[in-house]
């Protein structure tokens, strides 16, 4: 076992590790365990847990600690319950990482950037997305990020439209269209069609651009 990821367990499986990570498998299930908690997920995850720790102790090696299962459990049940209440109280999907967010604040099922079938991440409150699972081994892996590798630049807010010359153009890849700059429905008309153009995109951030500008 070389990820913890919370999102495999049940809530109540989750809740116990809160309560037991650290103690031996086979002291935890000296007693009745609560309705939904296997017995081979807590042999599977407090035996991992156990283990790492009587060899990091014996041979001082390191890992993640029982500290960060703990704190991904924990992350994992304090989202879903706050996933339940903007979901029963607000409309919310109740699944929000399922879905990727428009620039006005709608939600697209399956979009760019959002979890496939299954919820994988949870969202911060820049929206960026942050993994539920933890690699055990603490790999450098995981937590390295290339120094050669630039953060993106922000959306633009809307197309770039030259009114004299009557182009408009989509500010990410910088393809443009014609229209009447006397006339408001041509205007509107060319918007249209930088809207289908992003829609058709197979470039990400022009997609992304799309979204955000015309919904």
């Amino acid at each position: 076992m070389d990820t913890f990821d919370p999102v495999k367990y049940s809530l109540e499986e989750n809740q116990f590790f809160l309560d037991h990570l650290g103690e031996s498998p086979v002291v935890a299930l000296g007693a009745e365990l609560p309705v939904h908690v296997s017995p081979a997920v807590v042999q599977e995850v407090l035996g991992e847990v156990y283990s790492r720790e009587e060899i990091k102790q014996h041979r001082g090696t390191t890992w993640a600690g029982i500290g960060a299962v703990i704190q991904a459990a924990k992350t994992y049940l304090d989202e879903t319950e706050k996933w339940r209440l903007l979901s029963s109280k607000k409309g919310a999907p109740r699944f929000p990482s399922l879905y990727a967010w428009d620039g006005r604040g709608r939600p697209h099922r399956g979009g760019v950037g959002s979890d496939a079938a299954q919820v994988t991440t949870y969202l911060l409150k820049d929206g960026k997305r942050e993994r539920f699972a933890l690699e055990l081994d603490g790999s450098m892996l995981t937590a390295f990020t290339p120094t050669w590798i630039k953060a993106e630049e922000p959306l633009p807010e809307d197309c770039t439209v030259n009114m004299e010359q009557g182009i408009i153009t989509c500010p990410v890849d910088g393809w443009s269209t014609n229209f009447n700059a006397e006339s408001r429905s041509a205007f509107n008309l060319a918007r249209a069609r930088v809207a289908r153009h992003c829609r058709a995109s197979k470039d990400v951030r022009v997609q992304e651009f799309g979204r955000k500008v015309f919904g």
